[in-house]
């Protein structure tokens, strides 16, 4: 491959050496668990064990009893602060804590706040968490049937259908399939899919 830059400043068609394997095969690395901070706290999230259900409580008692528990943050209390969904990446918002309503498998339902990671995840399996459950909709097709339940209200929407995308031109596109001799149709499924990275997710956040 013909490449118009430099050996020292890469691109195309140039071996980059590693520069991370050093102090990681050192035992040098550096990693999100490493970094202690002056009066840090951790956190570890409640999840829902049901794909879609009511909240009906959210029982923390037992949990704040716990010496090194601070805190269990709920929806409820971050709709107080109009901070229960956020703005994402691509112009969406994302529930970041339910008020009322889980929407699938382990969604986050409450944090636990507390002086120490296990003391967190101790906390975690004190939150006593009263569902009632729904059927879920596990078929996107399905979804959209009239009387399915909305998913996302907060759209102010009466049905399922979010997106809608369309380039080209309809009419010229409308006129080869009605004068084709042959028109073959077909309904493609694709499922949804996520990485799963041997790295896992973590943040450290100081004001």
């Amino acid at each position: 491959m013909f490449c118009n830059t430099s050996k020292e400043i890469g691109g195309l068609g140039h071996g980059l050496k590693r520069k991370e394997d050093a102090r990681f095969i050192q035992g040098k690395g550096h990693y999100v668990d490493d970094i202690k901070l002056p009066g840090m706290l951790y956190m570890d999230i409640v999840r829902s064990p049901y794909a879609y259900a009511k909240i009906l409580n959210i029982d923390a008692s037992k949990a704040l009893e716990i010496p090194g528990v601070l805190a269990v943050i709920t929806g409820r209390d971050l709709e107080k602060y109009n901070l229960h969904w956020m703005p994402t990446l691509m112009s969406d918002t994302q529930m970041v804590l339910p008020t009322d309503t889980v929407m699938y498998y382990a969604q986050e339902v409450c944090a636990v706040i507390a002086t120490e990671r296990y003391i967190a995840a101790d906390g975690v399996a004190a939150v006593e968490v009263e569902y009632e459950p729904m059927k879920p909709i596990v078929d996107a097709h399905k979804a959209l049937d009239p009387g399915m339940p909305i998913l996302r209200p907060d759209k102010g929407k009466t049905d399922n259908h979010i997106w809608h995308w369309e380039a080209g031109d309809r009419e010229a596109t409308d006129k080869l399939f009605a004068n084709a001799e042959v028109v073959v149709k077909e309904q493609v499924y694709i499922p949804r899919i996520h990485v799963a990275s041997i790295e896992t997710c973590g943040c450290v956040a100081g004001f």
